[in-house]
């Protein structure tokens, strides 16, 4: 394990290994568990999940006079051509850290740690919204990181559901209420995946979507193992299935924190929905994951991606769904990069680096 100093405005020693000690272990759940801008991606469940995808991983601590301050679950991408080295690192929806002050040092100091010598860059997206964003977004431009995505910041929706039940239904428009009572009459019921059985017919479905809207599939791999880590003990993950009798309608997955749900993945099986009169199921089973969150807690739901519904935008259909929760709109830091070693992010990213150029040409000739 290596440890390096850092001084800016406050010491911080940064520590990277790529195992826990039973202590380190401890600390990191306590810490996460107790922060203020936590997010459950940084959980360790997920390294399983990450390693399946052949990645390594690698974890960062940073202590200020001992005291933990901030961790990250980075993510390394092996480098196409280079053994031993690392295209890209992310650390995603973290690292967590209270302290925009912390955060810069922490980050800064990482970046010069032997662990990440041979990696190309790294990707960092931490979880701070609103007036915060505001600040480590300012913070971190002072710093040199520069923005990973077209806007410094993304925009999604947060719907309150620390409210009851019919309240939180109460707040939908008169349209996804009348959905979910039809869903209701026509029998639809909803449960977790079971076993790796159901949460493969779940699977399957998401990558027909993916694969109809020309996005990469998702891993089996990886997600059987999240499903077996974190998934499965139904507490800091679901994913919720939506049945007619035997018949597959449609699945969430969600994973929270202490006061935050998430969703991640949604999909519906369009031929069957068809079938059950034009079931439109996407307010029963989000309704479905709201109160599987406020049974544990939480008061928030993330809705992941969302602004006002304008007509002729590229998604404009998934913001039009989102927005009959009544989701209040939320500013969110995006994702900030920094070059690590010049040679290995260039060598390791060449396509991408000219997909990207190809796409500015065409935005500048067609904008």
């Amino acid at each position: 394990m290596a440890v390096q100093q850092f001084v800016g405005q406050d010491s911080v020693k940064i520590e990277c290994t790529e195992a826990l000690s039973a202590e380190q272990h401890d600390e990191w759940v306590a810490f996460l568990n107790g922060a203020k801008r936590q997010h459950p991606r940084q959980s360790l469940l997920f390294a399983n999940s990450e390693q399946k995808l052949g990645n390594k991983v690698i974890y960062a601590l940073a202590r200020r006079e001992g005291v933990l301050v901030g961790v990250g679950l980075i993510s390394l991408e092996p480098h196409p051509y280079l053994p031993g080295a690392w295209s890209r690192a992310h650390c995603l929806s973290g690292p967590v850290c209270d302290d925009a002050t912390e955060m810069v040092a922490f980050l800064n100091g990482l970046c010069r740690q032997p662990e990440l010598s041979r990696v190309g860059s790294l990707t960092v997206t931490p979880f701070w919204t609103e007036e915060e964003a505001d600040t480590l977004d300012t913070a971190l431009a002072h710093a040199g990181w520069r923005v990973a995505e077209e806007s410094q910041f993304r925009e999604t929706g947060w719907v309150d559901i620390s409210v009851t039940s019919e309240e939180i239904m109460a707040a939908f428009s008169k349209s996804a209420r009348r959905e979910v009572r039809r869903a209701e009459r026509q029998g639809v019921t909803f449960q977790s995946a079971q076993n790796p059985e159901e949460f493969r017919i779940f699977l399957e479905s998401m990558n027909r979507l993916r694969v109809s809207r020309r996005l990469p599939e998702l891993s089996l791999p990886a997600y059987e193992a999240m499903f077996e880590d974190i998934l499965q003990q139904d507490e800091i993950g679901t994913a919720i299935l939506a049945w007619q009798q035997e018949t597959f309608l449609a699945g969430l997955l969600v994973y929270r924190s202490r006061d935050i749900v998430h969703g991640r993945h949604f999909t519906t099986e369009p031929d069957h929905l068809r079938a059950a009169g034009n079931l439109r199921i996407a307010p029963a089973l989000w309704l479905e994951a709201m109160r599987w969150a406020k049974e544990r807690g939480c008061g928030i739901l993330d809705v992941e991606g969302y602004r006002e519904p304008a007509p002729g935008e590229k998604k404009f259909n998934i913001h039009k769904y989102k927005s009959e929760f009544n989701p209040q709109v939320v500013r969110r830091i995006s994702a900030r990069e920094r070059i690590v070693n010049r040679h290995v992010y260039l060598t390791g990213n060449i396509r991408s680096l000219i997909r990207g150029q190809l796409k500015k040409v065409k935005q500048a000739v067609t904008g």
